[in-house]
Formats: C-alpha cells, structure tokens, sequence
C-alpha cells in the first residue's frame, strides 16, 4: 500500500501546474519608456555601447493595476501610439506573464508589479465591439492565392483595423507638466505619467501632479461631455 501511495504521488508530482485565466478588458493606465546605455566592448580606449530600449506598461484590470515590461527586439514593435491613458484592451494573464492585445498590436510583459485599485470604468459596448476583432487574427496564407476583394469588402476590412472610437459619454482632458514625466492623480487614484491623456465621466474631478523634490500641484475641474481640456501644471521645487 505504502509503494502504491509512493507511485501516486511521483505521478502526480511530474504533472504540470499551469493556470490561465481568460481573457479580460482592462484599460492602459500608463506607457514609459527607458533607455540603458551598457558598453559592449572597449577598442583603443574607446567604448563601444548599445542601447537596451525598455518598455513598462500599466494596465487596469477590474479593481487592480497591473504593471510589466518587455525588451523588444528587433523583430518586435513598441507599443501602439493609440494606448494612451484609459485606451480599453484585452487582457490574458498566466503567472507572471501578461498579455496584453487591442486592435492595433499587442504586447507579452513580464509582470514587475500588482496593486489594488479603484473599480475601473467599464468598457461600452463600442469599445467591446472593436475588441472583439482581435479574438480571431488572420491566418496565414503564404502559397494561396487569394480572392479579390470588392469595395466593400475593403472598406469593411480598412473599418475593423481602425481603433475603437472614444467613449460618447465621457470628457477628455490632456496634462502636460514641467517638469516632464510627473505622476497624475485624478480623485487620488494614479492615473500615470505626465504627458496623459484621461478620458473621465461628466462631473467634478480633482487633479493632483506631483514628482519627487517638488511641491505638489492640484486643481479642481468640472468635466461636462464632449469636453476636451488641457491642464499645465508647472511643479515648484522643494
């Protein structure tokens, strides 16, 4: 008995764990980019150095942000211009890896960082509507000949690589710091780096920018629908 309960438990030890949630929407919180300069090699006392290029996307999924990098190589794109702040994703996580995809390209970061978060904003139904094209990617069809296409089907196609349109009920409001790369907070929840662009819901809001060594700056705001503001908060040093 004791050599059959041994078995049992090598089998199931060899067995791999692997979990995988499915797919979620989520919204970009926040896109940065860094660059390390490391030298490579030294020739005549001359160092020869490559730059090592770092992407750190934020995420907002349900009531978390989620935060991770990647090194693209040269094979592989930065992420899309479009995912500006509050830009509505889908999201795949599995252990420490997080995929992140919208209609315009999708990203596998290696998650550096999980916090609790204010509920995000739902997505509408447009915008899951956009999303729901990059359920399917094409297929390949290297070798085949392919069948002409009408106007029509062209405009479709043109039509579904657009990005999904910005939310009709809410006002977009852009802001810009000195200095650059200042932490926005909209209601105390952190909204990313300055420049941001932040789409927010009808309705009193207020902004706080802040940076390390200099005095925070604040305002109060009332957004209204269809708006679209820009806030310059210029920070004092310490």
């Amino acid at each position: 008995m004791r050599r059959l309960f041994l078995v049992v438990a090598l089998a199931l030890s060899s067995v791999p764990l692997v979990a995988a949630d499915t797919w979620q929407y989520g919204r970009i919180a926040d896109v940065t980019k860094s660059v390390t300069t490391k030298t490579q090699a030294w020739v005549v006392n001359t160092p020869i150095t490559q730059d090592e290029v770092t992407y750190t996307v934020s995420v907002h999924v349900g009531d978390r942000l989620l935060s991770g990098n990647y090194q693209p190589t040269s094979e592989e794109a930065p992420p899309p211009e479009e995912w500006t702040t509050n830009y509505p994703v889908k999201v795949q996580l599995v252990g420490d890896s997080m995929l992140v995809r919208g209609p315009t390209g999708d990203v596998n970061l290696h998650i550096t960082k999980r916090k609790p978060s204010r509920a995000m904003q739902p997505l509408t139904a447009d915008e899951k509507k956009g999303l729901e094209q990059t359920e399917a990617p094409a297929q390949s069809m290297t070798g085949f000949a392919q069948p002409s296409q009408t106007a029509e089907d062209r405009a479709r196609s043109e039509a579904a690589l657009q990005p999904p349109p910005p939310p009709l009920n809410v006002g977009t409001v852009m802001v810009r710091s000195t200095p650059y790369l200042s932490e926005v907070f909209v209601d105390g929840e952190s909204m990313g780096y300055t420049p941001a662009k932040i789409n927010l819901p009808p309705g009193k809001h207020t902004f706080r920018v802040e940076k390390p060594g200099f005095k925070a700056w604040t305002k109060e705001m009332t957004i209204t629908v269809g708006s679209e503001l820009t806030l310059d908060a210029t920070l004092q040093k310490n």
